[in-house]
């Protein structure tokens, strides 16, 4: 593997031969959209290196490269959940023209960071199982929040706390909104065989945002107070709140539940996530998956596990087709 090219809202650098990964920092330079458009240029070129674009953006604009390249064969490894939350036919042709260049196409880390998840469960469907319903605690971020506040700490300080952690997104309110989560549950469902549409999903916030007018610490302190007295009111009935995203054959939500404290999802570490998976086959007991779920490490670790699966791929695909060649 060799790292070619990297970008981001600080700088581009590029190199044929390499950029040495631990350096590159100080190989970013300032660019233009022109520099960056030469960049993706090379990309479809026919004799190009075989490529694999690494997207740890949230950028719209960057998934809607996404068909450009796979049409010309170029893997991609994201963390973008932007591009397989769009509308239903904008996925399926993501997953066609994978299929129809040999271009691999993994988004393991769109959901639950580095558990995981989407791998066994495109596997279940592949193999003709039905599955019957995915609930979860995906949301890193809002586990993180909730095992704050059961603790007794301020919504403020632990919004502080999360942010500084790097567990939300770059703007909060997509996590407090459950925007992240919806698209989280859309990918997951989407992947588990419900062909649903964003529209068909329920969302609860965590909370509202305020108005453009209000000032941030007025809503802060409103949310203090409120989270406070519904804390209390859980914690003396043994119950705790869970940011719980499900789907099965009455539809799909996204809400705050309140469950027995002693419940595994009520019972999670802080920024842990755990999903239940019920098929056909697995009813009875259904298949528990769970890990940490929010954090640049844990998340990057994911990232790199799908580049190198990718560029496997790549490598097997291109030995596989001088190897058919010479023998026709």
């Amino acid at each position: 593997l060799r790292l070619l090219a990297t970008f981001d809202r600080r700088g581009l650098a590029f190199d044929l031969e390499g950029l040495p990964p631990a350096e590159v920092e100080a190989h970013l330079r300032p660019y233009g959209e022109a520099e960056r458009e030469a960049l993706f240029a090379r990309l479809r070129e026919p004799a190009a290196t075989p490529t694999v674009v690494v997207d740890c953006t949230a950028a719209e604009a960057i998934a809607d490269r996404y068909p450009e390249w796979l049409a010309a064969g170029v893997g991609i490894a994201t963390a973008n959940k932007r591009a397989n939350a769009r509308p239903l036919a904008f996925y399926r042709r993501l997953r066609q023209l994978a299929r129809a260049q040999g271009a691999p196409y993994r988004f393991e880390t769109t959901v639950g960071a580095a558990i995981p998840l989407l791998g066994p469960l495109q596997e279940i469907v592949l193999r003709g199982e039905r599955v019957h319903s995915v609930q979860g605690v995906l949301s890193g971020s809002l586990s993180f929040l909730l095992e704050r506040l059961h603790a007794g700490e301020a919504f403020s300080a632990a919004l502080a706390e999360a942010r500084r952690l790097g567990y939300t997104e770059p703007d909060p309110f997509e996590d407090l909104r459950a925007e992240d989560l919806a698209r989280k549950l859309l990918v997951l469902a989407r992947v588990a065989g419900f062909e649903l549409e964003n529209e068909a999903l329920e969302v609860e916030p965590f909370c509202t945002p305020p108005p453009p007018q209000t000032e941030e610490a007025a809503f802060l302190a409103a949310e203090d107070r409120r989270w406070r007295a519904a804390i209390e009111a859980a914690l003396a009935a043994g119950e705790r709140y869970v940011m719980l995203a499900e789907v099965g054959a009455a539809g799909a939500r996204v809400g705050l539940r309140r469950l027995p404290a002693q419940h595994p999802f009520a019972a999670l570490p802080a920024g842990q996530n755990l999903v239940r998976i019920e098929t056909e086959l697995q009813r009875e007991r259904p298949l528990w998956l769970g890990g940490p779920g929010a954090g640049p490490a844990i998340t990057a670790a994911g990232v790199l596990g799908d580049v190198i699966a990718a560029a496997s791929e790549l490598r097997d695909r291109r030995y596989a087709s001088r190897r058919f060649s010479v023998a026709a």
